[in-house]
This record gives structure tokens, C-alpha cells and sequence, in this order.
């Protein structure tokens, strides 16, 4: 089961990320800086603040300063582990 999670979650990378026909926007380049509130809070590098939703703190929660992400519209992807989150930009 947790294969067919890791699979899910790297075509949605893929889909979010390489797809030339998606309406949104996806940038590179970004990491994680912190992680608070038991991950319902993430500042990246460049110093923007998101608020992930209480469904998907369980994953952020675990990821660790300095993990590349990719942020697309309302979601940060976690590339080492294509973990995927919705979040919203709070700062």
C-alpha cells in the first residue's frame, strides 16, 4: 500500500511539475527553512509563510530544514520524498 502512495505521489509530482498544459504556476529553487505548530506552519528560504491544511500536517510535520520543495499554486511538494501538501501563503 505505501508503494502505490509513493507512486501517487510521485505522477502527481510529475503532473504538477512537468506538464506543459496546467494552469498552474510551479517554481523550483525553494527549501525548507522551518517547520512549527507540529507542521501546520512553513517558512521557506525565501522567507514566505505558509499555513498547510490540517489534513496534511502528519506529512509536513516530519520534513526537515534544508528539504527541497517545489511550490505550486496551493501546494508544496516535498521533492526528496514527493510528498505532497496543500498549503496557502499566509506571508
Amino acid at each position: 500500500m505505501q508503494s502505490l502512495a509513493k507512486l501517487f505521489a510521485s505522477l502527481t509530482f510529475l503532473a504538477l511539475v512537468v506538464l506543459p498544459n496546467r494552469a498552474s504556476a510551479c517554481d523550483s529553487g525553494y527549501w525548507v527553512q522551518s517547520v512549527a505548530d507540529d507542521g501546520g506552519i512553513i517558512v521557506l528560504n525565501d522567507g514566505t509563510i505558509w499555513e498547510v491544511s490540517s489534513i496534511d500536517k502528519i506529512d509536513s510535520a516530519l520534513w526537515l530544514p534544508m528539504t527541497e520543495v517545489v511550490v505550486c499554486d496551493d501546494k508544496l511538494i516535498n521533492v526528496d520524498d514527493n510528498e505532497t501538501v496543500e498549503a496557502t501563503r499566509i506571508k
